[in-house]
């Protein structure tokens, strides 16, 4: 098992949607810690649409399948409270517009200047983001984490690492030792049998994304634990990866 302690001033888990409004999750997702994880080893995720194994069924880069299984815990070290140990979510507006086709526009002489169609855009980002990342894997693909950490795999990696938007990079990435890693609240999965009593800072957040068929993407309620620990309790872990026999 490795964990890792991820600190970032930005960051944005965006669902797939589309309009004025892009909302964000609350925290970190395992499908993102997954995706950040894969990067720093240098394994290739995606599956284009010129690779002779994409299936043509959405014109749109899916997720190569046969990527390594593991388990992944999510967790927010202590500060003074619950509340403060969480990333906020903020928000910032964008100005957005398009340009006319044919005369579907107005005339030039009427926009005195301006651009077509000007539309602000509302999108969520969040702040402060303290997360430990916790993965169970097989020793191969630990290995080739802690190597990415030094560095062996920059020269074929595709960009940095980043968050979400590519301007939102990271201040640090490190392993954290259990002697030296802080109590944290852990996102536990909800399920039936933990109760029917609403929870604070419940939030839903994404396992693993079918770009081909969004009906097979997997998410979870998880709630922040009550009580900080040093280890993540076993209803923290979720199954990431895309196995070839994935349902």
């Amino acid at each position: 098992m490795i964990c890792l302690y991820l600190q970032a001033p930005f960051a944005a888990c965006r669902t797939f949607t589309a309009g004025w409004y892009r909302p964000t999750a609350t925290f970190l997702t395992p499908s993102a810690a997954y995706g950040l994880m894969l990067n720093i080893a240098g394994i290739e995720s995606r599956l284009y649409e010129h690779d002779p194994n994409h299936d043509g069924s959405a014109p749109a880069t899916l997720m190569r399948s046969g990527l390594p299984a593991a388990r992944l815990a999510l967790g927010a070290p202590e500060a003074d409270s619950l509340a403060a140990s969480l990333p906020t979510v903020q928000t910032i507006y964008q100005q957005l517009h398009n340009y006319p086709v044919g005369t579907s526009g107005m005339p030039r002489e009427l926009t005195k200047g301006t651009k077509n169609n000007i539309t602000p855009v509302r999108r969520e980002m969040l702040c402060n983001l303290r997360c430990y990342v916790c993965l169970d894997g097989d020793a191969d693909l630990e290995d080739r984490i802690r190597r990415g950490l030094n560095g062996e795999f920059n020269a074929s990696r595709y960009g940095v690492p980043f968050l979400g938007d590519n301007q939102f990079l990271l201040d640090r990435l490190q392993i954290a030792p259990e002697e030296r890693r802080r109590p944290a609240y852990w996102l536990e999965v909800i399920t039936e049998a933990s109760g029917s009593r609403p929870r604070p800072h419940t939030t839903r957040l994404t396992v693993s994304i079918d770009r081909a068929n969004m009906s097979k993407t997997i998410s979870h309620l998880f709630c922040p634990s009550t009580v900080p620990t040093p280890t993540a309790p076993d209803s923290a872990w979720v199954q990431v990866g895309y196995a070839d026999n994935q349902e």
